[in-house]
């Protein structure tokens, strides 16, 4: 059933970004990267501040963890609460996006490419939203709750997202759990 909802929510980032355009979709895709960026260059110092306000749930010795080993899971609170920071960073420089966007919302009946200006502008929307998806299921899989880590078990779309993702799955593990 997660399958098919996130399925569908990549559909529907891929049309919603094709009906912007691509000229109106590069002003949001501008601003992500300069939100992923400053996310980047700030999240640790975020995620300090974050300890003393968001409750980590301790790993016991009974604790299964799809992605991490017992010995890595003891130290999974730093990557926990360093993704977490990341992604409010993240998500407030996305609003300040989509706010700055409705200045420009004019080049939406721009067209850059003529007729197949609706298919890169969906593909950095779909790109996008993969990011957000694939940030959200990274930061589930820290948590140690036997509800939310059978997910992961099973071989489908969550599991493959945080594995599995090119470029971003390496790149979330070499920032938060090394």
């Amino acid at each position: 059933m997660l399958n098919i909802l996130f399925f569908f929510l990549l559909i529907f980032s891929f049309y919603s970004g094709g009906r912007r355009g691509l000229a109106y979709q590069l002003i949001y895709s501008i601003g992500f990267i300069l939100s992923f960026l400053v996310a980047k260059s700030m999240y640790q110092g975020l995620a300090k501040k974050l300890e003393l306000y968001i409750p980590y749930m301790s790993v016991t010795e009974d604790s299964k963890l799809a992605f991490y080993s017992q010995s890595a899971a003891l130290d999974l609170d730093k990557a926990y609460y360093a993704a977490v920071s990341f992604f409010i960073i993240l998500f407030i420089g996305w609003l300040l996006t989509k706010f700055i966007g409705i200045f420009f919302v004019q080049l939406r009946f721009v067209r850059l490419l003529n007729d197949l200006d609706w298919l890169p502008a969906g593909i950095l929307n779909l790109g996008i939203s993969y990011t957000f998806i694939c940030l959200f299921f990274y930061i589930l899989s820290m948590i140690p709750l036997a509800t939310i880590q059978n997910l992961f078990f099973k071989p489908d779309f969550a599991s493959f997202v945080v594995k599995h993702s090119p470029i971003l799955s390496n790149m979330f593990e070499q920032m938060f759990l090394k």
